[in-house]
């Protein structure tokens, strides 16, 4: 019994060694709550959604060093990090976006569209983001994104 708790135990810090990362922070991006409030949960969302639409590198300081993102049920180290954005020719639209603020932590639910208006294509998703107060600033710490199923209506 004790054999295979070590085993078992050993196994998942293998498997967990393989899905961590490390960023390197690039130069701050400010950020205002759509009420104007600096810094919002909410705002570091939208923000985190637009800048990976447009590839820029600049999302990287919105997420703490440990962050863990998913898109689609797989781990995303790089950009674009959201399910439904397939490259950098378009742009994000959010249809709805709801903040709940426990404390320390905040998660953040939004609704969007990545748009290419040459393809005449729109791509609906859905994200649940998590960020975690570290000093006067919101960093993400876990982002799951996924899109509608063919068959979902």
């Amino acid at each position: 019994m004790l054999r295979s708790r070590s085993c078992a135990a050993l196994l998942l810090v293998l498997v967990s060694g393989c899905v961590t990362r490390t960023v390197t922070p690039r130069e701050a991006v400010a950020v205002n709550s759509p009420s104007g409030r600096p810094g919002g949960a909410e705002a570091v969302a939208r923000l985190a959604l637009t800048l990976d639409a447009s590839g820029d590198t600049k999302a990287d300081t919105l997420y703490a060093p440990d962050a863990l993102v998913v898109e689609n049920a797989r781990v995303r180290l790089g950009a674009p990090r959201f399910a439904a954005i397939v490259n950098q020719a378009g742009r994000v639209t959010i249809t709805s976006a709801t903040e709940n603020v426990e404390g320390r932590f905040a998660w953040v639910l939004l609704d969007y569209n990545w748009v290419n208006p040459a393809e005449r294509r729109v791509e609906p998703g859905r994200a649940t983001i998590i960020c975690e107060r570290r000093g006067e600033s919101w960093k993400i710490v876990h982002a799951h994104s996924s899109q509608q199923l063919p068959w979902e209506p």
